[in-house]
């Protein structure tokens, strides 16, 4: 897929319900969200992994180009810091076998703890550890990612640097390989992902992935500001402001659910 796709990190969240999610209903949110965009980022890997079967019925409940990005577990880049993740990596790829075999799967997104430095010994050897056949994004939370041999990494192996917006690092327009990724977390003062973003921090937003969308074929990006559906929200207004692919969807909260596609269980 080439272009420019937004969604949502993750699409499964109390507080969305009568105001996402009609009230009472519908019983597959999944189904539903993916009338409203075209893709999404799977938060609930970072957490646990899931099975097989639960990754297929994601593929069975979706249309044929609806997208996940898969989020690399906690015990591989928190737990392990990186380091003899071997055996972690294949378990995971075991479990999203599904998304990757289906096609549906945009990449993979390890997301970094703010405590772990860059050390360049420990980082190639991770990076030479990842599914060389799958694409993948990595999210830097603290500073030392941030130097010349950090990026340089990631444009030798052709991993994605995810740009960000966030309290703990700049806004950078780093393009390390054929497609770019953004993440909107919020800038909350004590909880980042408690915030709205303005109409005029919206506007701000525009230039910038217009950048992105000249350096590189596609562009993920995903709002992470989930608290009373803001992130939906924030969502369908960037969509809007770049005219960028989407179904369109009910007025939020309106109780008015579009027809699902066909096939598949819920998990």
């Amino acid at each position: 897929m080439t272009g420019t796709f937004l969604g949502t990190c993750g699409w499964e969240y109390p507080e969305w319900s009568g105001r996402v999610y009609p009230k009472g209903g519908p019983a597959d949110h999944l189904r539903y969200y993916a009338s409203l965009f075209p893709v999404v980022e799977v938060d609930m890997t970072f957490y646990r992994r899931p099975s097989p079967r639960q990754v297929a019925s994601w593929v069975a409940r979706t249309p044929g180009r609806f997208r996940f990005t898969a989020k690399l577990p906690r015990t591989i880049t928190h737990e392990r810091r990186l380091e003899r993740t071997d055996d972690e990596l294949a378990r995971f790829r075991e479990a999203i076998h599904p998304l990757a075999d289906s096609g549906r799967l945009a990449c993979l997104l390890a997301q970094l703890p703010p405590s772990l430095p860059f050390v360049e010994r420990t980082v190639r050897r991770f990076y030479e550890a990842l599914p060389a056949d799958l694409p993948c994004a990595v999210e830097f939370r603290e500073p030392s990612w941030l130097g010349e041999e950090s990026i340089r990494l990631l444009r030798e192996f052709s991993l994605a640097y995810v740009v960000v917006d966030e309290p703990l690092l700049p806004i950078r327009l780093e393009v390390t390989a054929p497609f770019a990724y953004v993440r909107w977390h919020g800038r909350g003062r004590e909880v980042w992902y408690d915030y709205r973003y303005s109409a005029a921090e919206l506007d701000a937003w525009v230039p910038r992935v217009r950048e992105l969308e000249s350096r590189s074929r596609t562009v993920y990006g995903f709002f992470n500001n989930h608290f009373r559906g803001d992130a939906v929200a924030n969502c369908r207004e960037l969509s809007e402001r770049l005219g960028v692919p989407g179904r369109p969807g009910p007025e939020l909260g309106s109780g008015t659910a579009p027809e699902p596609p066909t096939g598949g269980q819920r998990a």
